[in-house]
């Protein structure tokens, strides 16, 4: 059984020196130290836990109206977005594939992911399994992917990315050059990947300026690399860094100075916001690239 774990413990476990998983001692179990957890109140931020918080299994469950969707980091970088529909003790939720990805699905040629969550009020948990879904012979085959998991709580204080991306991000000349941008995805469907490491890498994006919303609202974005806020070479976290300037109709979001000097394959976001007549911050979009730092 899981017993009640303080935010500070846990916080120390996500951010150990290294990368390193520290384990998460068990502690007494106040009566009203965790808050209820049901089918009807299960939206929030959850990570794996398995005697230590393993951040690179974490997910954002999102409730629109009464409609659950997540958001799934199932180890590596890549997020997936799965819908869910609740069911008596549990909520399914199966992972949206593309036009494309679902033509190859429906041919055999790739599989989707699909999460059971069921609700645990006597640990403030959830219990998950995870299927991969296959489309054998018209119609669907599951296959459980390990036993059971549990996830808690993500507490306030560390900082993880959750949101799937929407748009590419762009490293080296093609992050300053538009034109060279569009021949790579012409060139690859994609941004190119490869990119030199370095103390002042550039990586960018363009957006059309009429879409992301009022020329007098304030543009800006926070920077994530490896999943957590990207910081420059003196450790200050890179946020609200201004986007750049508006050009035959596209806002150019550029960071000319990235501090990234390691080598071998690295994840950059860059979170997209605006700020209107002095209102909330809304975030407008996600760009990533997963690179290869050389």
């Amino acid at each position: 059984m899981i017993r009640w774990i303080s935010a500070a413990v846990l916080l120390s476990a996500l951010t150990a020196c290294d990368g390193a998983e520290e384990p998460v001692p068990e502690g007494p179990t106040p009566e009203d130290a965790c808050p209820k957890v049901s089918m009807d109140n299960m939206a929030g931020k959850w990570i794996k836990f398995n005697e230590r918080a393993i951040k690179e299994y974490r997910f954002e469950v999102v409730n629109e109206g009464g409609s659950y969707s997540l958001w799934y980091t199932g180890g590596g970088f890549t997020k997936k977005v799965l819908k869910g529909e609740k069911r008596g003790s549990d909520v399914m939720f199966t992972e949206i594939l593309d036009e494309t990805r679902e033509g190859l699905y429906k041919a055999g040629s790739t599989s989707k992911v699909r999460l059971y969550v069921e609700p645990r009020k006597k640990d403030c948990s959830l219990r998950v399994s995870e299927m991969t879904v296959e489309w054998k012979g018209d119609k669907e085959s599951e296959r459980a992917k390990g036993t059971f998991t549990t996830f808690i709580e993500l507490p306030e204080g560390p900082v993880l990315t959750f949101r799937p991306c929407d748009q590419e991000l762009f490293i080296g000349a093609a992050a300053t050059d538009h034109a060279e941008a569009m021949a790579q995805i012409e060139r690859s469907g994609s941004a190119e990947p490869a990119g030199e490491m370095g103390e002042a890498v550039a990586l960018g994006t363009w957006s059309d300026a009429a879409a992301d919303g009022d020329a007098a609202c304030t543009y800006d974005m926070d920077l994530f690399f490896d999943d957590t806020s990207a910081r420059d070479k003196d450790g200050n976290a890179l946020t609200a860094v201004s986007a750049g300037e508006v050009a035959d109709g596209k806002r150019h979001w550029v960071v000319p100075g990235w501090y990234a000097p390691w080598t071998g394959n690295h994840h950059f976001e860059a979170h997209r916001y605006k700020t209107c007549d002095g209102g909330a911050r809304e975030i407008i979009g996600v760009a990533c690239l997963e690179a290869i730092l050389q």
